[in-house]
């Protein structure tokens, strides 16, 4: 059975009112995501293409700056944010019809092997050691950055002082619109490359890619005791195509959720095991 939050969610999307007077044209459906969602949401998109014969056409980014850009008037018919907050304002707002959390995902710290050597119990101790210069995402604009200030504050109550020593080695990379590509190909790998930051926070979720692009880079979850818990969520746009409910329900399915826990994310609906 669906747990409950996964019940709630389907019912919502079932009955929330779209517009009907359109079907979906030759151009299909656009669906705005967060950058962490990149490799899931352009499978997601392939897997509803191919059972529906609907083109999803795709852009990922920042989910602050994604939510702006609807916000500024881009026609976009489903939004899928790494945070449950930039899905709810576009609803309280009127933009959006309904929302739902649709997937979870954890930090982990990114840096050379040696530095974490000790593993997860060793994390905030890497992350406190003299000379570490921490890559961190911008707040407010990118949620990876939100849930890094909320780890360094439950580090503190770990650990005390060590939420401001944190904060003092921070280094926020950001790739706004307009920043020439990663060389590395990606922006906070580039960050190490050059010695600007020593290590990062970074979603668990993208370990795979890390490892592609880096091997000799050490990933590491932080404990239980450091768990913040980023909570993604998608919305459904007011306006949006009928088959936009589709879309949505696609990623609550159990094969959309089989298709985010293949990236890296934890499911929030999947059926239990038999």
């Amino acid at each position: 059975m669906l747990p409950d939050l996964g019940k709630c969610a389907l019912l919502a999307l079932l009955t929330v009112a779209l517009p009907m007077a359109a079907s979906a044209q030759d151009n299909g459906l656009v669906l705005y995501g967060a950058g962490s969602l990149r490799e899931a949401m352009t499978d997601m998109a392939a897997l509803f293409s191919r059972e529906h014969g609907i083109a999803v056409r795709t852009d990922f980014g920042a989910s602050g700056r994604m939510r702006e850009r609807i916000e500024a008037g881009d026609k976009v018919d489903v939004f899928t944010s790494a945070d449950i907050g930039h899905a709810a304002k576009l609803v309280a707002d009127g933009k959006a019809s309904v929302m739902a959390m649709f997937a979870r995902n954890d930090l982990c710290l990114l840096a050379p092997a040696d530095r974490v050597s000790a593993g997860s119990a060793g994390a905030l101790d890497a992350l406190l050691k003299d000379g570490a210069k921490i890559g961190v995402s911008p707040v407010k604009i990118d949620p990876l950055g939100d849930y890094t200030a909320q780890l360094f504050d439950v580090a503190d109550r770990v650990k005390a002082g060590s939420g401001a020593a944190l904060r003092g080695r921070a280094i926020v990379i950001d790739n706004p619109p307009g920043t020439p590509p990663a060389q590395s190909g990606d922006h906070v790998l580039d960050a190490l490359h050059n010695g600007r930051i020593s290590l990062a926070i970074v979603y668990c979720s993208s370990k795979a890619r890390f490892a592609k692009l880096d091997p000799t880079l050490s990933m590491v979850p932080f404990p239980p005791e450091l768990t913040v818990g980023p909570q993604y969520g998608l919305a459904v746009m007011k306006g949006a195509k009928p088959e936009a409910l589709l879309l949505a329900l696609t990623i609550l399915s159990p094969a959309g959720q089989k298709i985010l826990a293949a990236s890296g994310f934890r499911p929030v609906t999947s059926p239990d095991s038999p």
